[in-house]
């Protein structure tokens, strides 16, 4: 399972990023959750995911023998005018103007990590244990 999504931070404008994750979106939610309740700002959220799953597949690849596989291209800073358009209008707007392929949009506010999109179509709180069913 694969989730491709957007995160976007609501406490301040124009900052957020996309993430290609190998995994559920359960445990995309709860991590971000989890580094959320530290208060770091989301560009230490993002370096602080980009380690933690850079170190995992590398643990995954020395396990299995396979090649490590290119990391750049599973995370993406975006542009403050595509977090715009995220906010505002949403997953197909996304697509439809930068051709950026995200299944759901998480947002950081000042009282949690909230997720909307693919499955979940309307805005909801991410949960302390998430399961694949939400």
């Amino acid at each position: 399972m694969s989730t491709r999504a957007i995160v976007i931070d609501s406490r301040v404008n124009g900052k957020g990023f996309w993430v290609s994750e190998d995994g559920y979106l359960a445990d995309l939610g709860v991590t971000l959750r989890g580094l959320f309740s530290k208060g770091k700002s989301i560009e230490q959220i993002f370096n602080e995911l980009v380690q933690m799953r850079t170190e995992r597949t590398h643990q995954i690849v020395a396990q299995t023998g396979y090649p490590m596989p290119n990391m750049n291209n599973k995370f993406c800073i975006l542009t403050p005018e595509q977090v715009e358009v995220a906010k505002k209008s949403g997953i197909k707007a996304l697509w439809d103007r930068f051709r950026i392929g995200a299944e759901y949009i998480y947002r950081i506010r000042q009282d949690g990590v909230y997720v909307s999109g693919g499955r979940i179509p309307r805005l909801r709180r991410v949960k302390e244990k998430e399961t694949i069913r939400g």
